[in-house]
């Protein structure tokens, strides 16, 4: 049987963009195929704000290929856009909202869909600057789908959430990838994303410094963390193989190391004295780290 190739929603080649002389986006090369959960990472300043401004031609780039949906012209009838800051109008309520989002349409999702997807049936007749930071985060996905879009975007979707709502929030992007949507996302809370994302572009420096799945990320930059108890001194596990840090509490060490393989060989000497040894692979947020040198809510210039 012939196997069809993906079909790209996403191409970007050779990709760049200056600002005042200092590059910021720097010959960016990947693709999202249909269906796909991309995640898109970086420490704030690698260039995330840019790169989403640039595929939403909101900002234009200097040189090199976008094409969205097949196109270098951005279909926004297709695609839906939830962006990191919730507007507010003055005496606006919840349904007149959204019936306005739904006029922009000419095949707009349900009312009653786009209600229960921002779980706000008991809210519709109340006025936006009447609702909670977590309330007006769904609303915001509620009318970015109110389109009924193929391409999704979400800059830090679940901001102000409650847990219960974050958990509803990617069991609902499920369903949509279910129904062949795409999504391009971005946030701080990598633990979520680890869940949910198929695929990590991960960038810094302006460059795309990894593209991949996890599994690719924790065999290439893989983090891995030692517990034990000992009553050791610390000095004898700084100098390990691939170590990152050495934490010591009244006799329980916490040690991580990027060479695992190359470490564990270093530690058996020391064995007789160790007890209760356990070892984790390192998540998202240790891997972010390892690779960028920083966490993914670091502060700094938003670019």
């Amino acid at each position: 049987m012939e196997v069809r190739p993906m079909e790209k929603v996403i191409e970007v080649a050779g990709l760049t963009k200056t600002y005042v002389q200092k590059p910021v986006l720097k010959q960016l090369n990947f693709s999202v195929d249909r269906g796909e959960i991309v995640a898109l990472l970086g420490k704030n300043g690698a260039g995330k704000s840019t790169l989403l401004n640039i595929l939403l031609q909101m900002i234009p780039k200097d040189s090199g290929k976008v094409e969205i949906l097949g196109s270098k012209q951005l279909k926004t009838e297709k695609i839906g856009v939830m962006l990191q800051n919730d507007f507010s109008l003055e005496r606006v309520t919840v349904k007149e909202v959204i019936k306005l989002w739904q006029s922009y349409y000419p095949n707009s999702k349900d009312y009653a869909e786009l209600l229960q997807i921002a779980d706000l049936a008991d809210k519709q007749n109340q006025f936006l600057t009447k609702l909670s930071g977590g309330q007006r985060r769904r609303l915001s996905f509620a009318l970015c789908l109110a389109g009924d879009p193929e391409l999704i975007f979400l800059d830090e979707p679940t901001v102000g959430m409650d847990v219960v709502s974050r958990q509803k929030f990617w069991q609902q992007i499920k369903n949509l990838q279910a129904l062949g949507k795409t999504f391009l996302i971005t946030s701080h809370y990598l633990e979520e994303l680890q869940g949910i994302a198929q695929r990590f572009l991960i960038l810094k420096d302006g460059m795309l410094a990894f593209d991949g799945t996890l599994q690719q990320l924790q065999q290439g930059h893989q983090v891995v963390t030692l517990s034990f108890d000992s009553q050791l001194d610390q000095s004898l596990f700084v100098e390990l193989p691939g170590i990152l840090a050495v934490k010591a509490d009244a006799g329980s060490y916490t040690l991580k190391t990027t060479q695992l393989n190359e470490c564990l060989p270093r530690l058996m000497p020391y064995l007789p004295a160790i007890e209760n040894l356990n070892i984790e692979q390192g998540s998202l947020n240790e891997l972010f780290f390892e690779l960028t040198g920083g966490r993914a809510d670091d502060k700094a210039g938003q670019i």
